[in-house]
């Protein structure tokens, strides 16, 4: 069995720039925060949103939308393609938010078609006391979505599709 390890080494920079630094910035759609860390909106719901990276938060998010959304995602891209040599890719989140939310998460594999998402089982819950969450999917070919080999994944945790603040304190990506 492959050792127990954080993700590939893109993913972890990203991360660990974001806990080290302090960043802000309006959310721009498609544009990357760091390398391999962007929000994807919905074009057409009119969202206006704000994040920062302030010390001991891995990220503050607020966003506002001026019509429904159909979808909102923070994506981490992972470099790993090949998941045969693992059985499990999860991930762990520490996160809060003024009123109760959830968020799904998902792995998403590139096709030669686009793309396919295979969510986890649980989504996760946001509350106003900081929560850990845990998950992780069984890489063996039992999840529609997951294929064994793809050009590129991402992490993407899709957000609320309404007016929302959500404090995202840590987040740790691990294959084994």
């Amino acid at each position: 069995m492959t050792e127990l390890s954080l993700m590939t080494a893109t993913s972890q920079d990203t991360l660990s720039t974001l806990r080290r630094t302090s960043l802000s910035g309006e959310i721009v759609p498609e544009e990357e925060i760091l390398p391999g860390l962007r929000f994807v909106t919905d074009p057409a719901a009119g969202m206006r949103g704000h994040f920062s990276s302030p010390r001991n938060r891995l990220l503050e998010i607020h966003v506002t939308h001026e019509r429904p959304a159909r979808w909102f995602g923070l994506h981490l891209r992972l470099d790993i393609e090949d998941l045969s040599d693992l059985g499990v890719i999860g991930f762990a989140a520490r996160v809060a938010a003024p009123h109760a939310l959830s968020v799904a998460p998902c792995i998403r594999s590139g096709t030669n078609e686009g793309f396919v998402d295979c969510f986890y089982s649980r989504q996760v819950a946001a509350l106003p006391r900081p929560l850990l969450h845990l998950d992780a999917l069984e890489t063996d070919g039992r999840h529609v979505g997951l294929p064994e080999a793809a050009p590129w994944r991402e992490l993407v945790l899709f957000l609320p599709t309404r007016d929302f603040r959500l404090d995202l304190h840590d987040l740790r990506v691990f294959a084994a």
